[in-house]
């Protein structure tokens, strides 16, 4: 499978390298120009208000952009490689920009990634947990492109969204090398055993001998019908015997998106994660001139429920 895609726009700080506070609408000439498909913006606003909560403003709708877009391209990737070897790759449109513009890109004109950059670095994993909820069954797949077995426990743990363990199951799991294989099916019924769809999450660990090797959440209901709290983030910023930056996260909420954002130029080694309470999130930012310690004033940490309107 090759060049397919989804459009997003690049952030707030972008996009205002090139529109003034004035131009800041869907429609506005500025936004148009910088639009190179015709129906693009269109496109965009139709798929946000199908599957997506409204955002409360033009910035919020430029980063529920990217979280669209993030996750209609995990949805394809995953697919692909779940298919396989009746599919065996997925070659997405695309990698970067040259321009400012709204474009199916992974990272803008500046380099800065978008979402979709940071879920194609999980969901291109050489072993992967996949979760297909789109039938009766939740089905779960080990997609490994190893050329190594993989024998692990795969442990399945549904949360509800202030971080209550509500259910708990581990199962003895096997993949066989450079191939996808259905380990697991289970009604999603059974799993939820009455509890309301759109205020839990699974998440499955699947752990190998030499430690964990890929986390995988699942949720029973689109982002629009969630009743997504409002998460109180904890940052800790510290500096790792290597002289890098580590952000800790931590918070007492579900905590959807987390888009951490810098005023100094820079990657993540992770963004656009989700936080289940409870559960210590470690980061590591490298500032693009390379330069050692920041201070956590240089930090924004915002979920999704900073976004939308409620």
């Amino acid at each position: 499978m090759s060049e397919y895609g989804f459009q997003s726009f690049p952030e707030y700080k972008s996009v205002r390298t090139y529109a003034e506070e004035s131009d800041m609408a869907l429609e506005s000439e500025v936004m148009l120009a910088h639009q190179k498909n015709g129906a693009g913006n269109r496109l965009i606003k139709q798929y946000m208000d199908n599957y997506m909560k409204q955002p409360k403003d033009f910035p919020s709708f430029l980063y529920m952009s990217q979280v669209l877009q993030a996750d209609a391209m995990k949805t394809a990737i995953e697919a692909h490689r779940r298919n396989k070897p009746y599919c065996m790759g997925s070659l997405y449109w695309q990698m970067n920009d040259c321009w400012p513009v709204a474009s199916w890109a992974g990272m803008d004109y500046y380099g800065r990634w978008k979402a979709l950059q940071y879920y194609a670095k999980r969901s291109f994993r050489d072993v992967m947990l996949s979760f297909d909820g789109t039938g009766s069954h939740l089905d779960c797949y080990i997609v490994n492109d190893s050329l190594q077995p993989v024998q692990a426990s795969l442990r399945l743990r549904l949360f509800d969204f202030s971080g209550s363990l509500l259910e708990e199951r581990v199962y003895a799991v096997d993949a066989q090398p450079n191939i996808s294989q259905l380990v697991l099916s289970l009604p999603q019924e059974e799993l939820l055993s009455g509890r309301e769809a759109s205020a839990v999450v699974l998440e499955g660990e699947l752990e190998g001998a030499g430690g964990l090797s890929d986390r995988e959440l699942h949720y029973f209901a689109p982002f629009k019908a969630m009743a997504l709290p409002q998460a109180r983030i904890q940052t800790g910023v510290s500096v790792n015997a290597n002289g890098e930056t580590v952000l800790a996260l931590e918070s007492d909420r579900l905590a959807k998106q987390v888009w951490i954002s810098s005023a100094e130029e820079g990657r993540f080694t992770d963004n656009f994660f989700d936080l289940i309470p409870g559960q210590t999130k470690r980061v590591i930012f490298r500032p693009a001139d390379g330069t050692g310690r920041i201070s956590a004033d240089t930090f924004e940490v915002r979920s999704m429920a900073d976004f939308i309107e409620q």
